[in-house]
């Protein structure tokens, strides 16, 4: 059912390092500094969509997720991937220092939970503190090795990983939440060239909206996230839920149908035009001001290449 052409999978070799976290068996392979073809990184592991994605394609994977129930309800809906090592979770937080840090669990909206409280109580949803394993993402990158993709949400330390990738060595692509465009001057720092911007409620490249394709995907969520009382009474009259599973069919791609919140494709894969790092900045301005001038959220993902 992939797209994404992947090599053939060696057999499993025996992990160096077995470590239980959380009630969740995590595996270290010897250090790598160039990328692994058949590797990928999924840091704010979240439910697993997007590693049940990755492991569908061929990829091993590397899950990264700092809430410990998630960890334990994604080992028990992959117990073959786990077992045969071709996903290993790693239940920490990525932060500046090992040790241990403070983690915010929003118990309304758990994809929400972050290190920082403000991001984890944002809508005055209900939030506990909790104390978590931290380490560097350099050591992560030393102990399993430089993957081919990295995807990165980890709700505002997402800086984290980028200080890992500068240390140890770059993934052919990159992936991560962007709230600002100094997140591109950081990637071209690094040594990315092609950058790309996803629109994270239809999977969209920002590239594609002027067209119908573009629009049908966009309507719904106009209509769930507008403020002005027009859109208020349509949500009322139609009902929020229908309206956000119209939404939903603007995810459906060619062979694939990504669930809401996952992450979607990456790399070459991705349907939309690689740009500059200033050509991408332009965009971004663009439809910051736009969607927020409308009182709308702009959730958006930066896409990285290496290639020139």
């Amino acid at each position: 059912m992939s797209r994404i052409p992947v090599p053939t999978l060696g057999p499993v070799a025996s992990p160096k390092i077995c470590s239980l976290s959380a009630g969740v068996i995590s595996f270290s392979s010897p250090m790598n500094t160039s990328p692994t073809p058949d590797l990928i990184f999924d840091v704010g592991m979240n439910n697993g969509d997007d590693a049940g994605f990755y492991l569908e394609c061929g990829f091993k994977v590397v899950a990264v997720e700092a809430n410990e129930a998630f960890c334990g309800q994604v080992a028990a809906r992959f117990p073959e991937a786990v077992r045969e090592g071709r996903l290993v979770i790693r239940n920490v937080a990525v932060a500046g220092e090992p040790g241990e840090v403070e983690f915010w669990i929003n118990e309304d909206h758990p994809e929400w939970s972050a290190l920082d409280v403000a991001s984890a109580a944002r809508g005055g949803h209900r939030h506990r503190k909790v104390t978590v394993p931290a380490v560097r993402f350099g050591d992560l990158l030393r102990q399993h090795g430089v993957p081919h993709y990295l995807k990165v949400d980890i709700e505002s330390a997402d800086h984290f990983c980028l200080d890992g990738l500068r240390e140890v060595g770059l993934p052919d692509y990159l992936s991560v939440e962007v709230s600002d465009v100094a997140l591109v001057d950081a990637c071209e720092a690094l040594g990315y060239r092609r950058f790309m911007l996803v629109e994270q409620s239809s999977l969209l490249p920002i590239d594609d909206w002027s067209g119908p394709l573009g629009w049908t995907a966009q309507f719904p969520r106009i209509l769930t996230a507008h403020r002005a009382w027009p859109y208020r009474l349509i949500r009322k009259l139609a009902g929020y839920q229908r309206i956000r599973t119209l939404g939903q069919r603007s995810r459906r791609f060619p062979g694939r149908d990504f669930p809401i919140g996952s992450s979607g494709d990456f790399g070459s894969n991705l349907m939309g035009t690689w740009v500059s790092g200033d050509a991408v900045k332009a965009l971004w301005h663009v439809h910051y001001r736009h969607w927020t001038s409308h009182g709308r959220e702009f959730w958006c993902d930066l896409h990285a290449s290496r290639e020139e």
